[in-house]
Parts: structure tokens; C-alpha cells; sequence
């Protein structure tokens, strides 16, 4: 069809077909695992991805390692793209030493990004308890949640000084219980409020891991609630079989289906997802 445009005085100012309409829903970004950027808008929208900014909540249970590294193999894969990607690893449940070698399971090499696309966040040596000041005022009270907006600031000052996409991953919220921030609605509420609104200035994708039944019931819904996705992790017995599995819960800004997927390690991609419906 094509479209005659007037200017304000009713001449006609151009010719031609109609402009389409931006798309103006945001930026979404693969995972880099096939199987399961597959079901990252399946047939439902020829769109696929995690919308761009989003806080995405993976609860798993704690008797499993299959979660952790199915969530450490999706940012491998975007902190190989080290021209245009940072991402920030930030642990307080294992040492660096410990982090690192999880990594080296299956023989993913990190350190050629280390310092370069890939930088690790020491929280596990800062305890949530007095310390003695370096600069002797005495005992200062250090909150886990103070270092975490510090290195949210330095994924706005990174995306706004060099460009760069910034992803990064919480691994995991324990420090929650020691900053007792579960016990205090009001005061997680608060901060994730801070959090969701710093993420969507600096886009891509950052993950909370969430052992589950660790917080207060109502703090774990609070999470639920403010976060944009939530994957959630289960495992069960087939057979003589233990199986982990893996289902998309919400993921707002992208249509999906909902389903049971088992998660199993892959050569060629690090992890694959397939439907349960076999079993």
C-alpha cells in the first residue's frame, strides 16, 4: 500500500510505501544454548530471548549442582563475546578457588576472561558481622546488601563509560539470612525496588540464584514476585535415576509456554533441555 504524507500547510511532502511501526517491546538476548532459546518465545512469537534489563530468579534445591552450572554455562557463553560483553560473578556461598574449579567440571576454561570480559566478586571473605575498620574507627556493621549496590554502580558506570552489556550473577542469596534481610519485609522491598530499577539502566540480563527453603516463606515470595523471570530447578527419581529438571515460570515482556523440560550436560552446547513428556 502505498501512503501520500502532508506536511502541516495539507501539501503533500512524499510518496511512498507507509513506514512500518518501530518495534518499540525491547531488546531480547539468547542464552547461547540452543535447546533452550528454542523455547524462548516457542511458536507463540518469532521473537526468542530474555527480555533486555531482566532480574530472573533461579530457585533449584540445594541437593543438586546441575542449576548453578546450567546458569554459570548461559554467561560463559556471553562473556566469550568479549568485545561487547562484561560479565560480573558475584559469590558469597564458596571461596573464588572453589567458584573457579566448578567451572572446570567440564573443562570450561574461564581464564582467558578473567579481567577481560569476566570478573569474579569476592563476598564470601565480607561478613555481614562487625569488623574492625582498616582505618581503626573501631567496628564498623558491613551489610552484604552495601556491596551489593556498590557493584550494581559499577555496572552503571561500566555501560555508561565504555558501552559495554553488562550481565552479571548473584550466586546466592544466603547472605540474605546473615543480613536478616528476610526477616525485614519493608527493607527487602526497598532494596529490590533499587536493584530492578539500577538493571533496567544497564540492561542484560542479571541472575539471583535462590537455594530453596532457605529464607523466610515470605521473603522467597517477595523475591518471586519482583523478579522478572523465575526459572525453577526440581530433581526427581526415574527409575534408579536421579533427573533434573527445569521449567520457565514467568519471564514477563516474552510469550512462552510453561512446561517441564528435563536438563541434562551436553558436549556441544554444555547443557541441552528436552521435554519430560517422554518419560
Amino acid at each position: 500500500m502505498f501512503y501520500l504524507g502532508f506536511d502541516s500547510k495539507n501539501n503533500i511532502e512524499r510518496i511512498g510505501k507507509r513506514s512500518q511501526p518501530a518495534d518499540t517491546r525491547g531488546e531480547l538476548i539468547l542464552t547461547g544454548i540452543r535447546t533452550l532459546d528454542q523455547k524462548l518465545g516457542m511458536e507463540l512469537s518469532s521473537r526468542r530471548g530474555i527480555p533486555d534489563g531482566s532480574l530472573v530468579l533461579a530457585s533449584y534445591p540445594s541437593d543438586t549442582s546441575i542449576p548453578k552450572l546450567f546458569i554459570q554455562r548461559i554467561l560463559l557463553n556471553w562473556a566469550q563475546d568479549m568485545e561487547n560483553n562484561l560479565v560480573f560473578y558475584i559469590h558469597s556461598e564458596k571461596p573464588y578457588n572453589l567458584v573457579k574449579r566448578s567451572f572446570q567440571a567440564y573443562d570450561w576454561d574461564v581464564t582467558p576472561l578473567e579481567g577481560k570480559s569476566l570478573f569474579f566478586e569476592d563476598m564470601y571473605n565480607l561478613s555481614s558481622a562487625s569488623m574492625t575498620s582498616s582505618l581503626k574507627f573501631g567496628r564498623i556493621e558491613v551489610k552484604r546488601k552495601t556491596y551489593v549496590k556498590k557493584i550494581i554502580d559499577r555496572m552503571i558506570h561500566v555501560k555508561e563509560d565504555q558501552n559495554k552489556q553488562c550481565f552479571s550473577i548473584f550466586d546466592d542469596l544466603l547472605w540474605m539470612k546473615e543480613d536478616t534481610l528476610d526477616e525485614d519485609s519493608n527493607a527487602l522491598i526497598v532494596f529490590l525496588k533499587e536493584v530492578i530499577g539500577s538493571f533496567s539502566k544497564i540492561g542484560g540480563v542479571h541472575f539471583f540464584l535462590l537455594p530453596q527453603n532457605i529464607l523466610e516463606p515470605v521473603a522467597e515470595r517477595i523475591l518471586m514476585n519482583a523478579a522478572q523471570g523465575i526459572f525453577y530447578f526440581s530433581r526427581r527419581t526415574v527409575g534408579s535415576k536421579l533427573k533434573d529438571n527445569f521449567a520457565i515460570t514467568k519471564l514477563m515482556g516474552i510469550s512462552y509456554i510453561s512446561e517441564t523440560l528435563e536438563v541434562t550436560p551436553s558436549e556441544s552446547e554444555g547443557f541441552k533441555i528436552e521435554s519430560t513428556a517422554k518419560i
